[in-house]
């Protein structure tokens, strides 16, 4: 009889929780770190992370660094390519790029081409390119690293870009109006919806967000404009990544790492 009351509170609360439409997440690890400023992981399982200025990558066979003490702060760092890594110091206004052995391979002075422009926001592209955002035009282009040249490719922009985020084919961006955005290499734009206020985010398709929200975290839908809880134990956290299927999350102390399943 125990057993059978068991059982069916099981399923009731099962039920509820489903109910709510919260999001499951299976632990697969944690470790204890330090107070670095996390990146991001690999499709390789190496992780990156920033403390005092110096970029970090962490594989199975150990540490690799690169710092510039004469460009400051890393102000963005883009992983998607781990062949191709790129840093870009905002205060500087440049860009540098880096093999997987954190070997400095390019550096660009966005001050110095032959036509300056200020960069408020650098991702890489695909053909040898870079996203960038000139500030002083308030326009998206692509940086030709052959060519060492850029050229606009979006009207002007009235708001300021707040969060942005880029793969090879698409820069997406959240701007000072909580407004989803997203430019394709041929100069596209399209408006993706509204999105509630927030702490941190990351696209996660052209319709679908994770958000972080007074020390929780969602899945929130575009379309519909519906926010999901994920069900992480962390009661508070100062980052996270997702990547595939793997979500990290950054706490003061460790780097726990889930396994989930998103709607897209």
């Amino acid at each position: 009889m125990m057993k059978k009351l068991l059982l069916f509170f099981a399923l009731f609360s099962f039920a509820i929780v489903s109910a709510q439409g919260v999001i499951p997440v299976k632990l697969l690890s944690n470790a204890k770190s330090g107070p670095e400023r996390y990146v991001g992981a690999d499709a390789y399982g190496s992780q990156y992370t920033i403390f005092d200025n110096e970029f970090r990558k962490d594989a199975e066979r150990g540490r690799l660094k690169f710092k510039v003490l004469s460009l400051g702060q890393v102000y963005r760092a883009d992983i998607q390519n781990p062949l191709q890594l790129v840093l870009f110091y905002k205060a500087f206004n440049t860009a540098v790029l880096l093999d997987n052995q954190l070997n400095e391979t390019s550096r660009i002075n966005f001050s110095n081409i032959p036509q300056p422009i200020i960069a408020d926001a650098v991702g890489l592209a695909s053909q040898n390119r870079l996203w960038v955002y000139d500030i002083n035009t308030q326009q998206i282009g692509l940086y030709d690293l052959a060519q060492g040249a850029f050229r606009a490719i979006t009207p002007p922009f009235n708001d300021r870009i707040r969060y942005y985020q880029n793969d090879y084919n698409y820069f997406y961006w959240i701007d000072s109006q909580n407004r989803c955005h997203a430019v394709n290499l041929f100069g596209k734009v399209n408006f993706l919806g509204n999105v509630p206020e927030f702490g941190h985010a990351q696209f996660i398709s052209s319709g679908a967000l994770l958000l972080s929200r007074e020390g929780a975290l969602y899945h929130y839908n575009l379309a519909s404009e519906k926010l999901t809880p994920v069900t992480i134990v962390e009661k508070s956290f100062r980052d996270f990544y997702l990547a595939g299927d793997i979500l990290s999350i950054f706490t003061d102390s460790e780097i726990i790492q889930y396994k989930v399943t998103l709607p897209k």
